[in-house]
C-alpha cells in the first residue's frame, strides 16, 4: 500500500507539478481546452491530436535543428508552423475517417493545433537538448494537457448533459446545467480547478510554492523599496476632439448613405456582421480564441492596445490575403486539375492549411520590412508585437472559419475586422481591471486564475446581450 502510494504521487508530480493548464501560470494552450472539453470524447480525440503532431513534427524538424536554431525568431516560428500544419492536415485525414462526427464538431479547432501554444513552446524547448531527453518533456508536456482536458471534461459534461460519452451518470431529476456546456462554463470551470486544486497539490507535495518577486527582491537587498506615485495620465483634448470628429463622421455616413443605393445595400448587410463578430459571435469569448497571448499582455495596458492594434491590422489584412489565394489559386487550380484527372482532388480542401499560414508568415514579415524602412519609430513600438501576432490563433481562426465556407471578400473582410477589434476590446478591458487591483496575487498563477475568472464573467455579459435579437 505504501509502495502504490508512493507510485501514484511520483506519477502525479511528473504530470501535474508542470501542467501548463492547471497549475503553471504560463496561459499556454487555454483556448482548445476550454474549446472542446464539453464533451470528453472531444478532449480525448484532442488529446491524442496533440501528442501525435507535437512528437511526429518534432522527429522531422530534430535532424535539421542547427539550420532552424540560427534563423530568427520570426522564420523559426514560421517553418515550425508550416511542418506542424502538414501533421496536422494528415491526423485531420484520420479523425475523419475514424470518428467522423466528433471530427465534425471540433474540426475547427483541430486545425488550431497549428498555434497551439504548448506545441510550438515544447518543440522550441526540445531544440536545445537530447533528442530522447526532448521526447520525454513532450510526453510529460503533450499528457500533462490532455489530462487536463479530461479532467475538466468531467466536470462539465455530467453537468450540462448528465451523461459522460452517452452514459448517465447522474438521475433523470437532477437539474442540468447547461452553462457548463457554454463558453462561459469553460472559463468557470478551468478557474475552480485551478483554484481548488492548487491547495491540495500544495499540501500533498505535488507542487511546491513560488516565491513571489517581492519577496526575491527582499531576500536580496535588505532596503525597503520606495513606493513612488504612479503619474495619472489623462486624456488629452486633440484626442478627445478626434474622437467625436470620428463619431459625428461615422453618424453622418449612416444616416446619409441611404442616398446611395449600392452602398446603402452593402451597409445593409455589412453592418450586422461587424456587430456579430465584434459582440454576438466574438472570437474571445463565444469561440474561445486567442487567451494566451491576451492573458500575457493584459498585464500592461500600454503592451494591451500596441498589441491590438498590431492584431486588427495583421488579422484584417492576411485574411483579406489569403481569400485571394484561396479562390484564384487554390480552387482555380483544383478545377484546372479535375479536368484531366481521373482522381478528383481538390486542393483546397486538401492543402489550404498549409497555404494559410504561409500566406500569414510572408504577410508578417513583409509588413515588418515596410514598417522598419518606412515607418521606423511604428515598428519600434510594435515590431516585437508582429512577430508574435503569427502564432495568435485568431489570425489564422478568422480564415479557416470564413473563407472555406464560402463566404464573399467583404464579408470575410469584415468579419476579420470584428474579430480583431473584439480581440483588442477584450484585452484592453482585461488590462485595465487587472490594473485595478481586484484581488492582490500572491503568486503569478493566482493573477493567471483571476484573469479566467474575469473573462468568465465578461463571457456572461456577451451572452446575455447575444440573447437580444436586433437584425
Amino acid at each position: 500500500m505504501v509502495g502504490l502510494k508512493r507510485t501514484a504521487r511520483r506519477v502525479s508530480k511528473y504530470f501535474m507539478r508542470d501542467n501548463l493548464i492547471l497549475t503553471a501560470g504560463a496561459g499556454l494552450g487555454f483556448c482548445s481546452s476550454l474549446a472542446v472539453t464539453n464533451k470528453l470524447e472531444n478532449s480525448l480525440t484532442m488529446g491524442i491530436g496533440v501528442t501525435l503532431v507535437t512528437a511526429g513534427s518534432f522527429c522531422v524538424v530534430y535532424p535539421f535543428k542547427r539550420l532552424i536554431s540560427t534563423a530568427g525568431t520570426h522564420h523559426k516560428i514560421s517553418l515550425l508552423m508550416i511542418i506542424i500544419s502538414v501533421f496536422v492536415a494528415i491526423f485531420g485525414f484520420f479523425a475523419q475517417a475514424f470518428v467522423p462526427t466528433i471530427t465534425a464538431n471540433i474540426k475547427a479547432y483541430i486545425d488550431l493545433i497549428t498555434t497551439n501554444c504548448i506545441v510550438l513552446a515544447v518543440i522550441s524547448e526540445g531544440l536545445t537538448i537530447d533528442f530522447w531527453e526532448a521526447q520525454k518533456k513532450i510526453l510529460k508536456a503533450c499528457l500533462g494537457y490532455s489530462i487536463a482536458l479530461i479532467l475538466l471534461a468531467f466536470l462539465r459534461e455530467p453537468l450540462g448533459f448528465g451523461a459522460i460519452m452517452g452514459f448517465p451518470v447522474l438521475p433523470a431529476t437532477f437539474p442540468k446545467v447547461v452553462l457548463m456546456v457554454t463558453p462561459v462554463g469553460g472559463f468557470f470551470a478551468l478557474a475552480a480547478f485551478r483554484l481548488l486544486l492548487r491547495p491540495f497539490l500544495l499540501k500533498t507535495g505535488i507542487v511546491y510554492p513560488e516565491v513571489s518577486s517581492c519577496e526575491c527582491a527582499s531576500a536580496s537587498n535588505c532596503e525597503i523599496p520606495l513606493v513612488r506615485s504612479r503619474p495619472k495620465r489623462g486624456i488629452s483634448r486633440a484626442s478627445l476632439v478626434a474622437l467625436g470628429l470620428g463619431i459625428c463622421l461615422f453618424l453622418s455616413l449612416a444616416v446619409n448613405i441611404k442616398t446611395i443605393p449600392s452602398l446603402h445595400q452593402q451597409f445593409i448587410i455589412l453592418l450586422p456582421v461587424l456587430l456579430n463578430a465584434l459582440f454576438f459571435d466574438g472570437i474571445v469569448l463565444s469561440k474561445l480564441l486567442g487567451l494566451c497571448p491576451l492573458i500575457n499582455k493584459s498585464r500592461q495596458i500600454d503592451a494591451a492596445w500596441k498589441m491590438g492594434i498590431a492584431v486588427i491590422i495583421v488579422t484584417t489584412l492576411s485574411t483579406a490575403l489569403n481569400w485571394i489565394v484561396y479562390q484564384y489559386i487554390l480552387v482555380r487550380c483544383s478545377n484546372f486539375l479535375s479536368r484531366y484527372s481521373p482522381i478528383p482532388l481538390r486542393l483546397e480542401n486538401i492543402f489550404y492549411l498549409t497555404v494559410f499560414i504561409v500566406t500569414i508568415a510572408v504577410f508578417v514579415q513583409i509588413l515588418s520590412v515596410l514598417l522598419r524602412k518606412f515607418a521606423k519609430n511604428i515598428y519600434e513600438q510594435m515590431g516585437q508585437f508582429l512577430e508574435l501576432i503569427t502564432v495568435n490563433c485568431i489570425v489564422l481562426a478568422s480564415a479557416t472559419f470564413t473563407i472555406p465556407t464560402g463566404a464573399k471578400f467583404l464579408v470575410t473582410t469584415v468579419t476579420a475586422f470584428g474579430y480583431g477589434l473584439h480581440w483588442m476590446m477584450v484585452v484592453v478591458w482585461l488590462a485595465l481591471l487587472r490594473r485595478q487591483r481586484l484581488f492582490v496575487p500572491t503568486t503569478a498563477w493566482d493573477e493567471d486564475t483571476i484573469a479566467i475568472l474575469l473573462l468568465g464573467m465578461m463571457a456572461a455579459i456577451f451572452t446575455g446581450i447575444g440573447m437580444i435579437h436586433i437584425f
